[in-house]
């Protein structure tokens, strides 16, 4: 989520404190002139915005073409919950979650007839992780803040959340063995290959991606996978409570700040 924290931020900071100090502070009429600065500052993230919004919806474009390519001629199977499951014919991708909305796993005849039904299992929970994460509406999300240098940042994000869908699809070191002999066997049965942007396929086009799972998985402790699998979201709960009372607690001085800092920038 690194991409996407400088928006969120913008974001936090503009509404909580820029806008607030704005109206409660700014005289109700004034003729001050609006300097260069923040005109040119404007319409940098004007552009930026049409960009990341041109970006966005090429991909999703894109995106809904391949995956209507892929099922064509494609079998439903049985549902995992909300998320419907179909054989397609093409042989890669071999195993993929597709869709935002309505997500849905897609697993190609190839793949199926070479897993065993135990490693079958075990990938296919794998994508249903990616499905309960949002990782496909995530990938939409980064695509409309497009920023210079960002690809090594979106690559290693992408291993994390691979990773991340393995702790989640695995229980036991049976299962990571289950799930590293499915990635060994699917990373073989084609070359690895770029995906559509807005969906999660088991395999990555990275390889160094997949090699790391696979040593990941074969080396899987259940008492490193508890650990792994606590999560942080107690620390950011402390974290957040603490911000938003020290908010509370010094926001009228933080507003005056703010005032004085946006009247020192539009001059």
């Amino acid at each position: 989520m690194l991409r996407g924290l400088p928006v969120a931020v913008a974001l936090v900071v503009t509404l909580a404190f820029v806008v607030p100090s704005f109206l409660l502070l700014e005289p109700q009429t004034s003729a001050e002139p609006v300097g260069e600065i923040p005109l040119t500052l404007g319409c940098c993230c004007l552009l930026l915005f049409l960009v990341g919004t041109y970006s966005a919806v090429t991909a999703y474009l894109k995106t809904s073409r391949t995956v209507q390519d892929w099922l064509e001629d494609a079998t439903a199977m049985p549902a995992r919950g909300s998320v419907a499951v179909f054989r397609i014919r093409p042989r890669v991708p071999a195993l993929t979650l597709a869709g935002l909305r309505a997500p849905k796993v897609l697993l190609s005849d190839a793949a199926a007839a070479l897993l065993g039904s135990r490693e079958l299992e075990i990938a296919v929970q794998h994508e249903l992780a990616h499905a309960r994460r949002w990782d496909n509406f995530k990938k939409l999300f980064f695509r409309f803040w497009v920023f210079p240098g960002m690809f090594e940042l979106e690559e290693a994000w992408s291993g994390a959340e691979e990773m991340a869908a393995d702790d989640e699809a695995v229980s036991c070191a049976s299962d990571a063995l289950d799930l590293a002999s499915a990635l060994i066997k699917l990373s073989r049965l084609a070359p690895l290959h770029p995906t559509a942007m807005l969906t999660s396929a088991l395999i990555s086009q990275w390889t160094g991606s997949v090699n790391a799972r696979v040593e990941r998985l074969v080396t899987w402790d259940n008492r490193r996978a508890r650990e792994s699998s606590q999560p942080v979201r107690w620390y950011f709960r402390s974290a957040l409570f603490g911000s938003a009372l020290g908010m509370l607690l010094t926001y009228g001085a933080v507003l005056h700040s703010m005032h004085a800092l946006t009247e020192w920038l539009v001059r």
